[in-house]
């Protein structure tokens, strides 16, 4: 599987322009010329152009021999982050429609299918939180507002994602077993689900053989698995599984989640900070358009958006 992600790549070159004009490398209009040319141009492209350029060079902390790593490395999260919000709006659903179910009719196949969906939201939730730890640390909070679109976000002032490349492996194992588990649970769901709509049961949904394979291989050695190589397991991984729930749950119609119904507080509770990350994805494509950091002349702080 190719990972085609030009259109997050685009994001952290524009995220890269942001921080020169950040630290007053560039102005307002040079700064609005390099992103109407990153929109236009490949962002390889326009990498090397930026890294050739001595002026912004010396202002990017990402060593010249380490950008191509760093520019797919970061972009290949963005993407992950991306589809596991579209994973996770999903999961949502799903565990709404159980939730309500539950109300109706106190069958064990109800109650049973209730939990393992629940479940199977929290491993959810868990595979999202891996994720951006994974990018960014656990000391930095993303979704408080002041940091949401300060370039430090996507890496740009320390080298410690280059440092850590080498955890690329074993992230990738607990990743794959995760989605393995998501799987598993969500085929019992199904199968409840099928019942409940009158739907003909296929057996092949959810499988997770890949994912138990790749376990089998890596666990004890994962690093027989280049990193490359990882990037687009753990990309197929997580798409799969987007896939089939999509094409599982297609009969379920997914209207705006609301917390106006007597939803249980967990789910109320995941459904708000669901929310909340959607309008995070939304909202970070800005940075692509236009330049963000504005001077306060009043107190002499950077402000942003």
């Amino acid at each position: 599987m190719q990972i085609n992600n030009e259109r997050e790549k685009k994001l952290v070159i524009s995220s890269l322009v942001q921080l020169l004009y950040y630290k007053r490398v560039i102005s307002f209009q040079e700064s609005l010329s390099l992103l109407r040319k990153i929109r236009a141009k490949k962002a390889e492209r326009m990498l090397e152009m930026l890294y050739n350029n001595e002026r912004f060079r010396e202002h990017i902390s990402i060593g010249e021999k380490n950008i191509r790593f760093w520019l797919s490395n970061t972009a290949w999260k963005l993407k992950m982050r991306r589809e596991m919000t579209s994973v996770l709006e999903r999961a949502c659903h799903i565990v709404a429609f159980f939730a309500s179910k539950l109300k109706e009719d106190q069958s064990i196949d109800i109650i049973y299918a209730n939990s393992y969906s629940s479940e199977a939201l929290s491993l959810m939730l868990s595979i999202y939180s891996d994720v951006n730890y994974f990018s960014i640390g656990p000391e930095y909070d993303i979704s408080s507002p002041e940091n949401l679109l300060v370039p430090v976000v996507l890496g740009f002032e320390t080298n410690l994602e280059i440092e850590r490349r080498e955890e690329i492996p074993y992230f990738g194992v607990n990743l794959i077993y995760k989605v393995s588990e998501v799987k598993r649970k969500m085929g019992l769901v199904y199968k409840t689900y099928c019942k409940i709509v009158q739907k003909k049961d296929s057996e092949k949904r959810f499988c997770n053989n890949y994912e138990k394979r790749l376990l089998k291989r890596t666990l004890d050695k994962p690093n027989i698995i280049s990193i490359k190589k990882w990037q687009k397991i753990c990309m197929k991984s997580i798409h799969s599984l987007n896939r089939e729930l999509k094409n599982s749950f297609n009969e379920m119609k997914e209207k705006e989640l609301d917390l106006e119904g007597e939803a249980p507080a967990p789910l109320a509770s995941s459904i708000t900070w669901l929310l909340n990350r959607k309008s995070l994805e939304e909202t970070i494509d800005v940075i692509t358009k236009i330049p963000i950091a504005q001077e306060d002349f009043m107190n002499h702080q950077p402000m942003y958006g």
